[in-house]
């Protein structure tokens, strides 16, 4: 997993990374969200705390927090961690204020396309980051 750029800190949002972060660390069922840093979530088993992969999040317009990515590593795949882990992030992101959330699925990785719409995500229109596909979603509280 690469590292990704730092943010400016304070954020326009008026909250520091870390703090983003720490508002979106959850447990469910089989997977818990944990900060690791000041922009990603490990994605790890709850009942071992094993890393199943992760989330790098980033603030977006007002109300609308990025994520960047979010990974299950491949011998994890196909078992709903992911699933699991974005309906996580979605409920906390909610619950910590935020109003829209917006996904970026890689050109490189197709499937990541139907997880996004999967996830009540609609696409946008025109090319997103690197070639890829901008998704947004509306959020409640």
């Amino acid at each position: 997993m690469a590292p990704s750029t730092s943010w400016p800190t304070p954020l326009r949002t008026g909250l520091h990374a870390e703090d983003i972060v720490a508002s979106l660390a959850r447990a469910g069922s089989r997977v818990r969200l944990e900060a690791a840093g000041e922009d990603r979530l490990t994605i790890a088993r709850a009942a071992t705390g094993e890393p199943l992969g992760d989330v790098e999040v980033r603030p977006g317009g007002p109300g609308e927090l990025i994520v960047w990515r979010l990974c299950i590593e491949d011998p994890n795949r196909g078992y709903g961690a992911g699933t699991e882990a974005a309906l996580l992030l979605m409920a906390a992101a909610a619950e910590a204020g935020w109003r829209r959330l917006r996904a970026r699925a890689h050109p490189g990785y197709g499937l990541s396309v139907y997880f996004w719409i999967r996830m009540g995500f609609r696409p946008l229109h025109g090319e997103g980051p690197e070639g890829g596909i901008w998704y947004t979603r509306q959020i409640q509280p």
